[in-house]
Formats: C-alpha cells, sequence, structure tokens
C-alpha cells in the first residue's frame, strides 16, 4: 500500500505537470470572446485526410453602408487543413489566405487546398492550412433549395424551392435581386471595405504580427490577385507614416493564381498607367452607376449562377443518371436565352432551335457543358476536365469565334420519330480516343485535361459556402479596374516575395507584365488552377501545388 509521503508527492507532481502546462487547457481556438466560431463544411469524399471547416468573423458593417441584412455583418472562410493538425492556425507551419475570383465563392478553393495540404504532410511531414474568403456580398445568397435536395436526396426539390414555392423550414424562396432596385448598400463595398475585411481575417485569424510576418501568405484567384495587390499597398490605421499596420507588413508572401498581383491591373492588362485619372474616373462611374451588381441577363447573372450550382450538385449526386433539370425547370427568357447562347452552333440555330432540350446528356455530361473548355465559350468559366461520350459531335465557334481554340457541340439529337443518343462524360484520365474537329485535329488529348469532374461538381455543390458569387458588386469591379486612393505604400508589392502562377491556356490577366520566369501550368484554364487534380496524365506531380510549396519553402528548390 502506497505511503503517505508518496501519495503526497504523487499529487504534488500531477499538480505540477498541470500548472507547467496551461497551454494544453487554454488551447481551444477560437478563443472564447474573440468573434470569432467554426462550424462544419462540406468534406470532400475524394480529398481525404483534411478537415474543411466554416469560420465566422463578427464583423459588422460600418453605418456609412446604410441598411444591410444582418447576416451581412458576419465575414465568412473556408478553412482547410490536415485532421491530425494542430487546432490553432498560428501553430501550424504555414497559412495560405486567398482572395477567390470575380463571381467565385471559398469553395473555389476546396481543391487545391486539399492537394495542397495533404501534399505537404506526405512529403515535408508539415501542417499548413488553406483559407479561402467568401466575400461580403455572398451573405445574399438564398441556398436553402441546396440544403432541401441535399436532406431529401431528390434533385426536383431543389428546382421547385426556387421555381414553385416548395418552403424549406417553413421558408421560402424570395425570388433572385434586382440589380438596380435591390443590395443597394453594395455600392459602398468596393476594395476598401474589401481589404478591410481581408485584414480583419488575417489579422484576427492569426493574432500575432510576428506569426503572420512569418508564415501567413495572401494572395488569391483572377481578380483576387488584384485585390491582394491593393491589400499589399493598402494602409490600416490612417496614418501613412507608420507602417506595422500596412498590408505587406502582414504577410510572409503574395501568390497569385492565374493572375498578377499587382494595385494597377490595367496598366498590366493594357498597358495602361492612369495614375490620378483612375480614382477620379472611379468616382465618376460610381456616382452615375445604378447597378448595384453586375448582371447580364442571360449571359451571367445570379439566376445563371445558381443553375450553375444545380447542375454542379446534379453532377456530383447523380453523375451518370441522365439529366432532367433543363425540361423541368420552367425557364423564362433570360434562361433559354443562355440555352441557346451556348449551346448552339449560329446566331441561326440559337434563334431557331431549341438544341439543348433536344439533346439528352447526364447529368455530368450537362455540367460540362456548362464548364468544360471544349464547350464553354467563357475563358474565366473553363475547366480542363475531360471530354464528350456516347455520340457525334462538331466544330462549335459560336458565339465569340474561335477564341480559345475549336469548341465541340454534341449534334445527335432527339425529334419527334426518334430519341437521340445519351451523352456521358468521359473524365480527365479516361479519354482514349477523342473525335477530330474539323481541321482534322484531336479535340483534345491528355496533356490538356487535368481537373477530374467529379472534384469540380463537388466544389460547386459546397455548403455553407459555395463555388459561385451570385451577386458579385459592381464598385469592386470598378475600384479594382481603374484603382482606388488606398494605395499607400506602393513599396509593399516589391517588399515582399511574390510568385505568379499562371494557366497555359488561360486568358493571360498577367498580360506582358507578367514577370518573366513565373511557374506555368501547361495545359491549364483559368479555373483549372484551382480545380486540378493531385494526379495528373503525365505522371508527374500536380504543378500548380509544387509552385506554391517552393515558393513557401516547402518544395524542393
Amino acid at each position: 500500500m502506497p505511503t503517505r509521503a508518496f501519495v503526497c508527492a504523487l499529487a504534488a507532481a500531477l499538480a505540477a505537470a498541470v500548472l507547467a502546462a496551461p497551454s494544453a487547457v487554454a488551447a481551444s481556438w477560437p478563443a472564447s470572446g474573440s468573434g470569432i466560431t467554426e462550424g462544419t463544411a462540406t468534406q470532400s469524399r475524394s480529398l481525404h485526410g483534411t478537415v474543411m471547416s466554416a469560420l465566422t468573423f463578427h464583423a459588422p458593417l460600418p453605418a456609412s453602408v446604410g441598411d444591410h441584412p444582418a447576416a451581412c455583418d458576419d465575414l465568412h472562410v473556408l478553412r482547410i487543413r490536415a485532421a491530425d493538425g494542430p487546432a490553432d492556425p498560428s501553430d501550424a507551419d504555414r497559412v495560405l489566405i486567398a482572395q477567390p475570383g470575380i463571381f467565385e465563392g471559398a469553395s473555389a478553393f476546396m481543391n487545391v487546398g486539399a492537394n495542397l495540404v495533404t501534399r505537404a504532410l506526405e512529403e515535408t511531414g508539415r501542417h499548413i492550412e488553406l483559407w479561402a474568403v467568401d466575400r461580403r456580398s455572398n451573405c445574399l445568397e438564398d441556398l436553402d433549395g441546396f440544403r432541401l435536395a441535399r436532406r431529401t436526396g431528390d434533385l426536383h426539390d431543389l428546382v421547385d424551392y426556387y421555381y414553385r414555392g416548395t418552403p424549406y423550414d417553413g421558408h421560402r424562396f424570395a425570388g433572385f435581386l434586382d440589380p438596380v432596385k435591390d443590395a443597394a448598400w453594395l455600392g459602398h463595398v468596393g476594395m476598401r471595405q474589401t481589404i478591410d475585411d481581408f485584414n480583419a481575417v488575417i489579422t484576427r485569424g492569426i493574432p500575432d504580427p510576428a506569426v503572420r510576418r512569418a508564415k501567413v501568405y495572401c494572395g488569391g484567384h483572377s481578380l483576387g490577385g488584384f485585390i491582394t495587390g491593393a491589400y499589399a499597398t493598402a494602409d490600416f490605421d490612417g496614418n501613412p507614416a507608420t507602417t506595422a499596420d500596412a498590408g505587406y507588413e502582414q504577410c510572409a508572401g503574395f501568390f497569385g493564381l492565374d493572375t498578377l498581383v499587382t494595385n494597377k491591373p490595367m496598366t498590366a492588362l493594357l498597358g495602361l498607367d492612369l495614375g490620378d485619372l483612375g480614382p477620379e474616373l472611379n468616382e465618376q462611374l460610381k456616382a452615375g452607376s445604378a447597378w448595384h451588381f453586375i448582371s447580364v441577363p442571360g449571359v451571367i447573372d445570379p439566376e445563371l449562377m445558381g443553375l450553375l450550382s444545380g447542375l454542379g450538385a446534379a453532377a456530383d449526386r447523380a453523375p451518370d443518371r441522365e439529366s432532367d433539370l433543363v425540361s423541368y425547370l420552367p425557364a423564362d427568357p433570360a434562361v433559354q436565352f443562355a440555352y441557346r447562347l451556348y449551346h448552339s452552333r449560329s446566331w441561326w440555330e440559337a434563334l431557331t432551335a431549341p438544341s439543348l432540350r433536344n439533346t439528352r446528356y447526364t447529368n455530368a455530361a450537362l455540367f460540362g457543358v456548362f464548364t468544360d473548355d471544349n464547350s464553354m465559350p467563357l475563358s474565366i468559366v473553363q475547366a480542363s476536365s475531360g471530354f464528350f461520350g456516347g455520340g457525334p459531335v462538331a466544330d462549335k465557334a459560336f458565339p465569340f469565334g474561335t477564341l480559345g481554340g475549336t469548341l465541340a457541340i454534341p449534334t445527335g439529337q432527339s425529334a419527334w420519330f426518334r430519341r437521340g443518343p445519351l451523352y456521358r462524360w468521359i473524365d480527365y484520365d479516361q479519354l482514349g480516343t477523342v473525335p477530330l474537329n474539323g481541321s482534322g485535329v484531336p479535340y483534345t488529348s491528355p496533356a490538356k485535361e487535368v481537373t477530374d469532374i467529379r472534384d469540380l461538381a463537388r466544389s460547386f455543390a459546397a455548403l455553407p459556402m459555395n463555388f459561385v458569387e451570385f451577386y458579385f458588386p459592381t464598385q469592386l469591379a470598378v475600384d479594382a479596374a481603374l484603382g482606388t486612393r488606398d494605395s499607400v505604400h506602393p513599396e509593399g508589392l516589391t517588399a515582399r516575395p511574390i510568385v505568379d502562377i499562371i494557366a497555359g491556356d488561360g486568358p493571360n490577366l498577367g498580360g506582358a507584365s507578367t514577370p518573366p520566369g513565373s511557374p506555368v501550368a501547361a495545359g491549364y484554364n483559368h479555373l483549372d488552377v484551382l480545380t486540378a487534380a493531385a494526379k495528373q496524365n503525365d505522371g508527374k506531380p500536380e504543378p500548380v501545388t509544387s509552385a506554391l510549396l517552393k515558393f513557401i519553402g516547402l518544395g524542393p528548390s
């Protein structure tokens, strides 16, 4: 039986051990009273070993913004980390914090984030995280139709919520917002508010300035590179003479994904240095603009963004099932116009032939019609995820000519006396023999296909933050293009290392200003830098994550 002295000594030792390790007790993150909460987010089935969570930062908008929904006083961030990584992000080896591109939400970074986290752990044993910011305007999206369909497993419920008045938990869809009549407060959400929000996420998420300067890397995709450039040169305490608060002092380096990290995008794209004229012109446009968010009916608008998300949800849930979403949707004239614009070979065909309704697609193939670089003509919506199978295809140069190469369109359609073939999707790594285009050249090749459409669909179907941004503020687009007076510290763009990773087949947003020697991902399109699969057809490591790991000091020199 233990002696009294032994018991006392053991108790003292245990007490000393507890007192000597208070961090083990107080290590919970986020801390109480921080205004940050952490909840669950979609876990992709293919991205093993990662945890995806939804961070919420309470950050009320200033009174000058005007009336706005209470939900818009919160910022949301998708946090991606290793399952066995530290709970406190300040304890991670690196943290990358990213801004999405135009019309993009946080889940656009799901795949590149998971690939990056997984590779860092497998190849170096180091724990890194990627945070993707869901911009303020995403608070206006009603995603309850997606929640309803996920709960019931019936994709028709998604359509019924948005078009037939079916409720979700007693709530009914109030309709898509009007760019002129609604959301006037978005007119105050330009570059200044966006970089203030970026700064709140960075400095509150990683509160120690020394930790931020040592291992936080800030960047973005597409327009996110221009936001990052503005952030790097911004002042945040109102005193330009002090620099501890400056954007560049909060980050160890800056990265751009198919973009250029710059505060002067017009110079990069068009060679125009607007100087003081840019901000002056910006103010004039702001005063005269009646459009609070970008919306072009039938081309790119909130309803089409919702429909694109719906196609992703269908391709995620039932990729090989024949789609009936086009016929089930009670499409208005704007949606019908979009069908014809994106699924016709000429203006005549667009005006006369309802070809999309007459073509049979699996859910995955229909999703490919509107996202794949072999079919979708808009470069900012292109990924390289495979090709059509199951029926004949033909060249498509409508509506933008042959910009970006020769596109393909299925031509096997149903008629009253027969059913057309069912087009399926052949994934990026299963191509086999590809049909020849009108010039006798295959439409694509394994070297040009890099994204797994299953990963792409999962990111589009993600909740609570989705891939697309329904209501992109017009003022942010104007500020990004023309510049603001917020670039107080231009030295910020040379004070820290910068890497711009370029998609070889992308729109070249850096123009002639892209630094020589910038890493180029061959065969990649604009979205591929975010969505490319970890396993590539050439057997080599995925190049975007390779370049990022090297840049943050965890890859081969």
